[in-house]
């Protein structure tokens, strides 16, 4: 039986063309394939092959992307993933409150991992900030979304006057709300793990923070920290 499948995604990553190559053999599968970053909609008439697809595959690049999970959802079309999942990865505060969950639920994860307490607040009122955050500190003031790289920060507060400084580099974005963590000392690495039906990986890379407490650099490029695999343990596979 043939089946439709739209898979979405940016064309230029070599990932991606080798998925679309391996799709366009399967012999069930009739294939159509939208660049996000190319292909937009005209939303009264969106194309015949993604109102008749079985299943839509995305690989989220911009807001096009969530555009045609948004569609897929109405129109109870399948997807991978669904919009919900990719809208909670991309928002910090709606990844804490399903993490929270799992701790919740799973009481034997809180022995091997921890949780820093968080907050969400606004800064468009300095002086009543700096009063709520005093007794809290060191904290770290982080952007809500995950992947807006023009709109992205993660800001170490140690002592209350960084709060200005803080808000003399992002004072543009002040009227923004941010996700705020109480900040722990760690090892110096984040850890990425990622499942894929029943397998287990991870990606390592230094900290950020860390990197800004070693070198003083006046910005940090996150694409360029080198990330590189790591063995996953037993507690890790378990709490993924």
């Amino acid at each position: 039986m043939m089946r439709n499948v739209v898979f979405s995604a940016r064309e230029d990553h070599e990932i991606i063309k080798a998925v679309k190559n391996r799709l366009k053999k399967l012999p069930d599968i009739n294939l159509y394939f939208h660049d996000p970053t190319k292909k937009f909609f005209n939303l009264s008439k969106m194309p015949k092959p993604i109102k008749e697809a079985d299943l839509i595959v995305v690989k989220v690049r911009n807001d096009c992307s969530i555009d045609l999970l948004h569609y897929a959802k109405t129109n109870k079309i399948p997807t991978l993933h669904n919009v919900d999942t990719v809208l909670m990865c991309k928002n910090k505060i709606s990844l804490d409150y399903a993490l929270r969950r799992v701790f919740k639920n799973h009481h034997q994860i809180s022995k091997k991992f921890s949780f820093p307490n968080s907050w969400n607040n606004n800064i468009t009122d300095v002086l009543k900030f700096k009063r709520w955050a005093l007794p809290k500190l060191p904290i770290v003031i982080k952007s809500h979304y995950q992947h807006d790289k023009y709109n992205r920060f993660n800001f170490l507060v140690r002592k209350i006057e960084e709060v200005d400084t803080f808000c003399n580099r992002y004072k543009h974005l002040l009227y923004y709300d941010v996700y705020i963590q109480k900040f722990i000392e760690c090892d110096g690495f984040e850890r990425k793990v990622y499942v894929i039906g029943d397998k287990v990986f991870g990606i390592i890379r230094e900290n950020p923070i860390y990197i800004f407490l070693r070198n003083k650099p006046n910005e940090i490029d996150v694409d360029k920290i080198k990330r590189k695999e790591f063995k996953i343990s037993e507690e890790i596979r378990e709490f993924a």
